[in-house]
């Protein structure tokens, strides 16, 4: 769902569902308007929670305390030939998943294309994500939103292809493009089927790039991005992707947030995240302070991809 609102000081964009709630509305508003400001007066900006306390959720799905993202004229691009110029900036967005002890770990069964049976599987939990994406400019921007996932093996990096021809940045494990018109702010979600996809395509890729296809004429790369193309879904069996996707499912522990532009200019993302523990004993509850399970130290990306940060 994109909703477009207009008029910045509007409140017509809060969050809805859970936290629709007066109070809970009046906080994620103030917040955003704070980590906005933050983010952009610092330049390239990141906020992640602080003082919201008075925002705690009080109901069985956690809200995450939110994250922003900010990028202004001064950024320099991550990639330039000359031709064509990227603007991006990511920050690491880490969901409360408990570490588990290593005794949890013994005796869970080997799954493909895994080092081990996932401790977290994708049907464990229940993620849906709020965002607002904020154009300051007095100009309008076509802005990209992107999410690149991570589980408890891997992160998913998608770079870009450099040729003789042409320049072409892999696709993200999700990606919003939209065109912002000035002063304005867009709010969308991206649901728990979306969320769920994206652990599917993550665990599809790592699959491609382990057991790769025996066809010579096949392309890793391609089916890779085939994978995470947006339009592609894995409910509706695509022939070329549906061998690959794994038997189990590793859960997404987190994703890489992104913004991207062609051009410079001063925008944000600001996101919440909803998170459900299914299982009864993944998800760190409130208030308590057990570790967070790791960010992976292994990267995966498409074969002949370039890193762009």
């Amino acid at each position: 769902m994109i909703r477009a609102a207009t008029g910045l000081p509007s409140e017509a964009s809060a969050p809805k569902g859970r936290a629709s709630a007066p109070h809970r509305s009046w906080c994620l508003a103030f917040a955003r308007r704070a980590l906005v400001a933050a983010a952009l007066s610092s330049g390239v900006g990141v906020g992640v929670g602080g003082g919201l306390g008075g925002c705690a959720n009080e109901d069985a799905a956690q809200v995450t305390e939110p994250v922003v993202l900010g990028m202004t004229p001064s950024l320099a691009p991550v990639y330039n030939d000359g031709q064509m110029q990227l603007y991006q900036v990511q920050v690491p967005v880490r969901f409360p998943i408990r570490r588990p002890a290593d005794s949890e770990l013994q005796g869970l069964l080997a799954a493909e294309p895994y080092p081990r049976g996932p401790w977290l599987k994708q049907s464990d939990i229940r993620v849906e994500v709020r965002y607002t994406l904020t154009n300051l400019d007095d100009q309008a921007h076509t802005l990209l939103m992107m999410i690149d996932p991570w589980n408890e093996f891997v992160r998913y990096k998608p770079g870009i292809v450099v040729s003789d021809e042409m320049a072409l940045p892999n696709l993200s494990g999700i990606e919003r493009r939209v065109k912002i018109q000035p002063k304005t702010r867009i709010v969308g979600t991206l649901t728990n089927d979306d969320m769920i996809e994206l652990a599917v395509d993550l665990a599809t890729a790592e699959n491609i790039l382990k057991n790769p296809p025996t066809d010579p004429n096949a392309d890793p790369a391609g089916l890779i991005n085939r994978a995470f193309n947006f339009q592609n879904r894995s409910n509706l069996p695509d022939p070329l992707v549906h061998p690959f996707i794994p038997q189990v499912i590793a859960g997404l522990t987190g994703f890489d947030l992104g913004l991207r532009m062609e051009e410079q200019g001063t925008v944000a993302v600001e996101i919440f995240i909803d998170i459900t523990d299914n299982n009864g004993n993944r998800v760190i509850p409130d208030g308590q302070n057990d570790k967070k399970i790791s960010i992976p130290q292994r990267s995966i990306s498409p074969p002949g991809a370039r890193p762009l940060n």
